[in-house]
């Protein structure tokens, strides 16, 4: 039980430390198990010696369970002390990977699961006032008004079609479970608006079918075609918010240069933004190391990349010089960007018309474990910068509060280091 239950907990995606207390707790027979020898043996399908072999069996467990319980710790740190660290690192990234996976696939069943119990409950509810409607309710009205008898039935009919049409028309997944499903992956909002599409289309189909049944095809498509019109006009919040998106994206991509400059639509994690400013001649620090210019110190930025010309340079270190023509990476909030921005574009008559290359760095995090090499160190003493070339720009601690490190921040079992660097570079600091 205790080689199973860990393995199988494993398979689901828990961590190696929850996979072992699992199934160290897993060791004991209970007493559902005299039910099942008990009725094994009424039913002449298990042989009465082995109802006493259960019962020993069951009192030596429940003495030994606290124990495995009690070793459950002692032994992960023995299996964790001596396990290959290629495996140690596979088993992390399955683990923290399935979870991830796993609560996405399961969501994406239940949205799709309630999306088709409600298309099949509401279609069948809806077929059938049609059929009731045209093979009943019509023609008994036009045995007793015939000039009346077709309009009276589509009244009817929609009348009592229309709370159904319109929750067939609404989505079947909640707000919340959309936007878990966007963030999870940006693809997912594809399935969402064909099925949101195809839930409209089966009600307009719905609509002309009884219409032209009633009266004609072209009667059908022309006043169905309206009804749906009118069925989106109800539903417009949710078209608003969409062309508002669209709009602002357009506005985005029009001042792509600008909010590039500023950094004003580049949020990386909490209300820190990456600008790219370029240093104009006019600029104090011109000449100056980056150390010496206390960037940091004085106005509360860092800087985390430098183009000069076709060269990049990533996360330079505090010997690199400011050079006008420099394009400088600057990790700051909105507040600190806007204040420097006017003192490094000093001279420079088209400020931020370079391009720059955003996509040989990148923000990470990475969550610290209880073993992790870096805890009880500083972010000066841990040299993450020297050895691997990044840049560490927050710190979020287990309560979900932030720290902008200063050199003597101590880092903790839990905490989540969100650093700016070579892709590559990251990449082995995992």
């Amino acid at each position: 039980m205790i080689v199973f239950g860990t393995f199988g907990m494993l398979i689901t995606g828990q961590p190696l430390r929850i996979a072992m207390e699992s199934g160290f707790s897993l060791t004991q027979i209970g007493e559902f198990a005299f039910i099942i020898a008990s009725l094994g043996m009424s039913l002449g399908v298990l042989n009465p010696i082995i109802y006493p072999i259960v019962v020993a069996v069951s009192v030596i467990t429940t003495f030994t369970t606290p124990y495995f319980i009690r070793l459950a710790d002692p032994a992960y740190n023995f299996v964790e002390k001596h396990l290959p660290r290629k495996l140690h690192f596979l088993i992390n990234r399955y683990t923290t990977n399935a979870t991830s996976e796993c609560e996405t696939r399961v969501l994406w069943k239940t949205v799709l699961k309630r999306y088709l119990w409600r298309i099949l409950l509401y279609s069948s509810v809806i077929i059938a006032i049609i059929l009731i409607t045209l093979r009943y309710l019509l023609p008994w009205l036009e045995t007793i008004i015939p000039s009346w008898s077709r309009l009276i039935a589509d009244i009817v009919a929609l009348s009592c079609m229309s709370p159904f049409l319109l929750a067939l028309a609404m989505p079947a997944s909640r707000k919340t479970e959309r936007e878990r499903l966007i963030a999870a992956n940006a693809r997912f909002d594809v399935p969402l608006i064909v099925m949101s599409l195809f839930r409209m289309l089966l009600s307009l189909g719905f609509i002309i079918y009884t219409l032209s049944a009633i009266h004609s095809m072209r009667v059908g498509w022309i006043v169905g075609f309206l009804i749906f019109m009118l069925m989106l006009i109800a539903l417009s919040g949710r078209l608003r918010k969409h062309m508002r998106r669209i709009e602002s994206t357009f506005f985005n991509n029009l001042n792509e240069r600008e909010l590039r400059r500023s950094g004003r639509n580049n949020n990386l994690v909490s209300d820190m933004h990456l600008a790219y400013i370029e240093v104009g001649y006019g600029c104090p620090f011109v000449g100056d190391r980056l150390i010496d210019s206390n960037l940091r110190q004085r106005y509360g930025v860092n800087v985390a990349s430098i183009q000069r010309g076709s060269s990049f340079i990533a996360v330079p270190n505090g010997t690199m010089r400011i050079f006008p023509g420099d394009i400088l990476g600057i990790i700051g909030t909105d507040e600190q960007i806007q204040a420097l921005l006017p003192i490094i574009e000093q001279g420079n008559e088209t400020g931020g018309e370079n391009e720059n290359r955003a996509d040989d760095i990148k923000l990470t995090n990475i969550l610290l474990s209880e073993t992790s090499p870096l805890i009880g160190k500083t972010s000066a003493t841990s040299q993450i910068r020297d050895k691997y070339k990044a840049l560490l720009v927050a710190i979020q601690h287990s309560d979900g509060t932030y720290d902008h490190p200063t050199g003597n921040n101590l880092f903790n079992p839990g905490d989540i280091l969100w650093l700016v660097g070579d892709p590559k570079q990251l990449e082995s600091l995992k």
